[in-house]
């Protein structure tokens, strides 16, 4: 095997003689355009977000205020009879 084929002495050879740069600074441009847009947007969700939660809070309130003041006088008579039936009288 030829020295030169090898991956791992390439690699390390690579290493070697790989002059050390420093990383140059990043660069930071913020278009305010689209700084707004995502803040925008971020703004929309939450709102859609809070006013759902609110909406499904004040369905719960109503549903529970309908439920607690519906009328239980009209309850069917059960099925089942609280007394024993009578036997009829015979002569």
């Amino acid at each position: 095997m030829n020295d030169n084929d090898d991956p791992w002495k390439r690699l390390v050879d690579a290493a070697k003689t790989a002059p050390i740069d420093e990383q140059p600074e990043p660069n930071f441009k913020i278009s305010v355009k689209a700084l707004r847009k995502r803040v925008q947007s971020l703004f929309l969700a939450l709102t859609w977000r809070k006013w759902s939660i609110l909406a499904a809070i004040l369905a719960g309130l109503i549903l529970l205020i309908f439920f607690l003041l519906r009328d239980d006088s009209s309850l069917p008579e059960s099925i089942i009879p609280t007394e024993p039936p009578t036997a009829p009288e015979t002569l």
